[in-house]
C-alpha cells in the first residue's frame, strides 16, 4: 500500500521542510512496510485558511483532492490524505485544530482529511529537539531543549542559540529549517512536543486500514 498525502500549508519553511519530516517519522519511528509518498505541498495564507467564511480553505481542499485522485486512479491499492498543517500562532491548538478539521470535513466528507497545528510554529519542533540538533547550522555543540520547547517562538529560541557564539548569527528561514528537519531526531521531538507527537500519531493512524483522522 502507498499513502498519498496531499500538505496544505501556509508557509515556505513548510513547504520545504515536511516532506522531509514526514518520510523522516514514517521511516525512522514506524519503520513502515508501506509506501509514503508526499505530493507538492499547497500554499495557502494562514489568516485566510483559520478564517470562518473565506472560501480559501474550500479552494485548497479542492486542489488537494483533484491531485490525489489524480495519484490513486494509477493505483488501486493506495490511500490518499489532505493534511492541513499550520502553525497555531496565538491560538490554542485544542479549539483550532478540530474547528478547521469540521470544517475541511464539511466541504469534502469523502475524503480522509488530518488536521495538525504546530503549537505556535513549526520551528518549536525543533526546538524540542534541540540536543540532535548540535553543530548544524552553527547551533551551539551544548545546545538543549527547554523544558516546555512549545512555549513561546522556536524561531526567536534558534536565533538565541545561534548568537551564544555569535552575536551576528540569525537563523534563517526557509534554508536553516530544511537542514534541522533533515538533522532533527524525530523521536526526541514526539517526546518532547505534544503537538509533533500528534502528526505522529495522525500518520500512526493510516498505516492500518481503518485508521481515522482528528485535529487536536
Amino acid at each position: 500500500m502507498t499513502l498519498y498525502i496531499a500538505p496544505i500549508v501556509e508557509g515556505q519553511t513548510e513547504e520545504l521542510c515536511l516532506e522531509r519530516i514526514l518520510h523522516r517519522v514514517w521511516n525512522d519511528v514506524f519503520a513502515s512496510p508501506h509506501r509514503l509518498q508526499v505530493l507538492k505541498p499547497i500554499r495557502g495564507h494562514r489568516s485566510s485558511l483559520a478564517r470562518v467564511g473565506h472560501p480559501e480553505l474550500e479552494q485548497r481542499v479542492g486542489e488537494a483532492q483533484l491531485e490525489l485522485a489524480r495519484r490513486l486512479s494509477k493505483d488501486a491499492l493506495g490511500r490518499g490524505l489532505v493534511l492541513l498543517l499550520l502553525d497555531a500562532d496565538k491560538d490554542c491548538p485544542a479549539a483550532l485544530g478540530p474547528a478547521l478539521l469540521a470544517r475541511a470535513v464539511a466541504i469534502r466528507s469523502d475524503l480522509d482529511i488530518s488536521c495538525v497545528l504546530a503549537k505556535r510554529q513549526l520551528e518549536n519542533w525543533f526546538k524540542a529537539a534541540g540536543e540532535s540538533l548540535r553543530g548544524v547550522c552553527g547551533l551551539p555543540d551544548d545546545v538543549v531543549a527547554p523544558p516546555d520547547p512549545e512555549d513561546g517562538s522556536g524561531a526567536t529560541w534558534l536565533t538565541q542559540q545561534l548568537q551564544r557564539h555569535n552575536t551576528q548569527a540569525k537563523y534563517k528561514k526557509p534554508g536553516d529549517g530544511v537542514k534541522l528537519a533533515v538533522a532533527m531526531d524525530v523521536a526526541l521531538c514526539r517526546k518532547n512536543s505534544p503537538s509533533f507527537d500528534n502528526l505522529c500519531r495522525e500518520l500512526e493512524a493510516r498505516v492500518t486500514p481503518h485508521g481515522s483522522g482528528s485535529g487536536a
